[in-house]
Formats: structure tokens, C-alpha cells, sequence
């Protein structure tokens, strides 16, 4: 059987699980300052919403940050552990 190939185009949803966000707002109200500061690949341009980004631009961006395309960062496993393991994920996506 062969597997189908993940979309290419991704909304802001999916951005934001890759990059370990919260939600695809939280990602939309970060995203200028993410564009600015660490050169995060720009939107497919289209004059219709939703926002539409290249998975493979996303991926690469990834990369060059040094962080994994799947955080998997457990917040209720995180709670057992103590406050701090909270913080420093916070920290690693401020």
C-alpha cells in the first residue's frame, strides 16, 4: 500500500503544532516578530484566507533553529515534574 504524501500547504493550525505552539492564533499573533527576527518563511501569496504556509519551508526553518519537527512536549506529564519543566518549555518557544 502506499502511503499519501502530507499536504504540502499548511495552514496556521499546523504551523503552530510543528513549531510547538498552542494554537494557530497564537502562532498568527506571533508570526510578525517571528518573520523579523528569525527569518520564519513567509506565507504562500494568495489574496484569499486562510494564510497558507509551504511544509517543507516550515520544516527547513525547523531545522535551522535546531528544534524538532514534533516538540511532543506533554503538559500533563510536565505538571508531575514541577513548575519548571513548564517554564523552560515556555521559555524555548519565547
Amino acid at each position: 500500500m502506499t502511503q499519501l504524501a502530507p499536504s504540502t500547504f499548511i495552514d496556521a493550525h499546523a504551523v503552530a503544532q510543528m513549531i510547538g505552539m498552542d494554537t494557530g492564533a497564537a502562532f498568527l499573533r506571533a508570526r510578525p516578530r517571528l518573520e523579523d527576527e528569525t527569518a520564519f518563511p513567509l506565507p504562500m501569496p494568495a489574496p484569499l484566507r486562510p494564510l497558507k504556509w509551504r511544509r517543507d519551508a516550515v520544516q527547513a526553518w525547523i531545522a535551522a533553529q535546531g528544534r524538532p519537527l514534533t516538540p511532543g512536549f506533554d503538559q500533563a506529564a510536565a505538571r508531575h515534574a514541577g513548575p519548571n519543566v513548564i517554564l523552560m518549555d515556555a521559555a524555548g518557544r519565547a
